[in-house]
């Protein structure tokens, strides 16, 4: 049975409030109350008041005949997180806060205040998350970057046959490009060549638009030296290979053997596959971002300031305690220094 209801089988009045929420602004009216998000935050809400539909579908059916807002009393909300028990405190957070954003958008005027209440009793029991699932697994990016320069270079030319190298070269391009360039794994994935990733005979550089950051605003940075013969490597030789074994026709950046796009849901476990082989550490593609932000913190206080522009963050919630040291391209730039700088300490 599926955990959530899915949207063509939600009550009437659920779908109108639903769109209503997400109506663009006329000449006439005014917009929706979360208008305002992206496409993947409506979709991340959507699927966690699914999931609260489907569980009052199965437990309590005289509740669907209520309006949407009437639902989500105390006793209910508690039942439904006795339900959610075995799942970790912040998932039970995320599933709340998903129904809580949504129904009071729909009817600010209720009283919210007693399941507000409840909402932070459960965000002090969740705290920051699990850390243990991260203890071993947040590697520096010098380490994460020499592994994708060793499976890309050693490895490759070791392979058995042309395709397993090429393979190499790819998946080894990727981990060294994310070790130095620590970007979203929705936006890596979504790399496009002469679209988001801009190749010219003297340099390389990325550009992503708003809509594949977290922050909502374009981030641009140059590809750094040390990874940029790497992925023309891969761009001359490994992806014209892939392609052509495909017949495939197509702008996207990472691509499978046989050409077709290589989606963040199959090349996340490529690279955690690969860590694990070359570091003894699972370390998926969003690992490396905590990967960066603890390299530069325990560099040094100036690096530290680092944080913000090179995982473009707006907002110092992530990077607190820390300063604006440089722009996206200035930052990217001494990062890539530091960890030049590092590899040569170690040798």
């Amino acid at each position: 049975m599926s955990l959530v209801l899915p949207l063509a089988n939600w009550p009437a009045q659920d779908r109108d409030m639903w769109d209503s929420l997400q109506k663009a602004a006329g000449p006439l009216d005014d917009c929706g109350a979360l208008a305002h998000l992206r496409a993947t935050s409506l979709k991340s809400l959507e699927l966690r008041y699914a999931r609260w539909l489907q569980w009052l579908t199965n437990t309590d059916m005289d509740a669907i005949t209520l309006p949407p807002p009437q639902r989500a009393t105390l006793p209910r909300l508690s039942a439904w997180l006795q339900d959610l028990s075995h799942t970790r405190p912040m998932t039970r957070l995320m599933f709340i806060d998903g129904v809580l954003r949504i129904l009071s958008a729909a009817d600010p005027t209720q009283d919210w205040s007693g399941q507000r209440r409840l909402k932070t009793g459960l965000k002090r029991a969740a705290g920051r998350g699990d850390r243990d699932r991260k203890l071993g697994r947040v590697l520096s990016s010098e380490v994460l970057f020499r592994a994708g320069m060793t499976l890309a270079t050693d490895h490759a030319e070791a392979a058995p046959t042309p395709l397993r190298r090429l393979m190499h070269l790819r998946d080894g391009t990727m981990i060294a490009m994310l070790a130095l360039m620590p970007m979203r794994r929705r936006a890596f994935a979504g790399l496009r060549i002469d679209v988001s990733l801009h190749v010219t005979p003297d340099a390389m550089s990325v550009a992503l638009p708003g809509d594949l950051t977290k922050s909502g605003h374009p981030w641009e940075a140059e590809v750094p030296q040390s990874v940029e013969p790497l992925l023309r490597r891969y761009i001359t030789e490994a992806r014209p290979f892939f392609m052509e074994r495909g017949q495939q026709h197509h702008d996207v950046l990472w691509v499978g053997k046989t050409g077709a796009p290589l989606k963040k849901d199959a090349l996340s476990p490529r690279i955690a596959e690969q860590t694990l082989k070359l570091t003894g550490h699972r370390v998926p593609p969003h690992f490396f971002r905590d990967a960066a932000a603890t390299t530069l913190a325990r560099s040094s206080p100036e690096h530290a300031r680092l944080i913000r522009p090179i995982l473009a963050h707006t907002s110092f919630g992530t990077a607190e305690r820390h300063y604006i040291h440089a722009q996206t391209i200035e930052a990217g730039r001494d990062y890539a220094a530091l960890i030049k700088q590092k590899r040569k300490v170690r040798r």
